[in-house]
Order: structure tokens, then sequence, then C-alpha cells
């Protein structure tokens, strides 16, 4: 795991750069079995601690174990595709699954799918029969077109074009109970990011000799906080989740994105004018930070799904 992380700290903003995927990286996750099925705590460790250098790859591999809850197992690297012109409306899906001898063929097309340049195989929504239904794809069939975003770039975002054949795995709650699943561990992920910006900070801090200012220490002092507890209630919902529980993990999605939001502002500003320099490390990191309030539902649907518990 360390010659990992030494190898996603090295080749990160080289991704950011280029957008591109990194391959030997992708095998190297592969064959520490990265991408094999762990328990939840185990995953959200390893997420957290990758997130800390490369939050690209561990978008690429928390992405991947959401497409995984729903196959139970794969030697590649899933993809989960929801995500249409509708963005967290699962009702508005339009991708269609006709029922044929062979399974279900599947035509339509989704967007912004985290894996989806070199995903050997795709969990994708469709609608049988007026029904969200959940496939599992296979590469053959796939037509995937990537996508500039401004963050989580390497991690092989793309739009996909469908005209496949595939097999079904469930119905709209086993989509429902991956989300679940993935929000506890993108959460993880912002913890990771949220870190980082903190360390980051607080040694630039240090070197220019702030600390002895009250007002830094005291805002170092609310984001530590911060960090501790969100850090500790993810780790409670870890230890009793439950699949069909979903308001704790948007609690978690929500608060852990809030706080890598806060820490990576306070970096930038800690930088000062070096902090926005085009893609240095705080630079990267402030805008992954912003873009973790959309990905695996954004933070209004968060908040709505919190407050219907009300």
């Amino acid at each position: 795991m360390d010659e990992l992380l030494k190898l996603a700290k090295v080749r990160f903003i080289r991704m950011d750069k280029s957008n591109e995927y990194d391959e030997e990286l992708l095998e190297y996750a592969r064959n520490l079995g990265l991408i094999k099925p762990m328990p939840l705590a185990e995953l959200c460790k390893v997420v957290e601690t990758i997130a800390r250098f490369n939050p690209s790859l561990a978008l690429s591999i928390s992405a991947h174990h959401l497409a995984l809850h729903c196959l139970r197992d794969c030697n590649g690297f899933c993809a989960f595709a929801l995500t249409e012109k509708s963005g967290s409306n699962v009702k508005a899906i339009e991708t269609k699954a006709e029922k044929i001898e062979k399974g279900y063929a599947i035509r339509g097309y989704k967007n912004f799918v985290t894996n989806g340049e070199f995903a050997e195989v795709f969990v994708i929504t469709a609608k049988h029969e007026g029904k969200v239904k959940v496939f599992a794809v296979d590469r053959e069939g796939i037509e995937a077109e990537r996508i500039d975003l401004t963050c989580f770039r390497g991690s092989g975002i793309a739009k996909i074009h469908i005209d496949s054949i595939g097999r079904e795995l469930g119905d709209l709650k086993l989509a429902m109970s991956a989300l679940n699943v993935g929000r506890v561990v993108f959460a993880s992920l912002a913890l990771g990011i949220a870190k980082r910006c903190f360390e980051l900070a607080l040694k630039r801090a240090k070197r220019l000799g702030i600390t002895d200012n009250q007002g830094i220490r005291w805002r170092f002092a609310d984001l530590k906080s911060d960090i501790e507890v969100v850090s500790s209630y993810v780790n409670s919902v870890v230890s009793s989740f439950s699949e069909s529980d979903a308001i704790k993990p948007a609690i978690c999605k929500l608060k852990a994105c809030e706080v890598a939001k806060a820490c990576a502002d306070f970096a930038v500003e800690i930088f000062g004018a070096k902090g926005l320099i085009r893609h240095s490390i705080t630079e990267i990191l402030y805008r992954y930070a912003k873009a973790l309030d959309i990905g695996e539902g954004t933070s209004e649907i968060m908040r709505e799904i919190i407050s219907r518990s009300l």
C-alpha cells in the first residue's frame, strides 16, 4: 500500500493536467486486491487514505465498489451508471431495457460516469415496462466519450452510449442501497481531502510563523474539531451500517463535504496567491472540494433525504 501511495502522490498533478487515467496506478490497485469485495470499514479507510494523496484514484476505487455492491464480484474495474440529463432524478431515466431471448437489449446513454473510459463491466439503471431496474453490461456495446471536467481528472469520467445486451441484477431498491453505501464511502473520500488540506495549511502557517496569531489558531481549532466530529460520526455509521437506512449516509456525505470545502478554502487563504497557482496542490484540491457537493447526490438532495425523516 505504501508504494501505491507514493506513486499515486507523484502522478496526481500529472493526471490533473492531462485528464488521462493512469493504467499503471489502476493495475497496482488491482494487484493489491483493492477492487475485490471488502468490509465497509476497510473500504472507507482505504479510500480516505488514498484520497489524501490522489483523490482521482480514490474516486475510481469508490465508484468501482459502488457498482460492485450490485455485482457482488468482478475481476476488473466496474462503473455505476445512473445519471442522465436530469441528474439525481431517478424517475426521469430514459434508458430502456427490452426483454429478449439472450437477456435484455439495453439502449440509451448515461452521463458523468466515473471509470466510464476504462471499466470492463457497467452497472446500469434502465426502465423495463415502466419500472427502473438494474442491469449488468459488459464493455462491448459501450461507447465512451471523455468529459473535460475541472475536478477528479484522470478518473475516466465519461458520457457513455449504450447499445448492448445485459442481465438483470435487481430493482430500484438495489440501486438505492448501493447509493447508501456509496455515500458513506464518498464521505470518507471527502475526509481524506479535508485532512490533506488541513495538513498543508498547518505546515504553511507554521513556516510563515503566523500560528502565534490567536485568530489563526482558532480557525485551525474549529476545523480540527469539525474533522474529528465528522470522522467519529462516519465511523459510528460504518460500525452499525444498514443498507436500507438512507438518512445516516446522507448526513455523512453532507457534513464531510462541508468540512472538506471549509478546509480547502482555508488552505488557499493560508497560501495566499500561491494557493491559486494553476495545478498547485491547493488549487487542485480547492476545485475538487467544491465538486464534492455534486457527486453521489447533490447536497440539496442530501438535505431533502434528511428532512423527510423529521
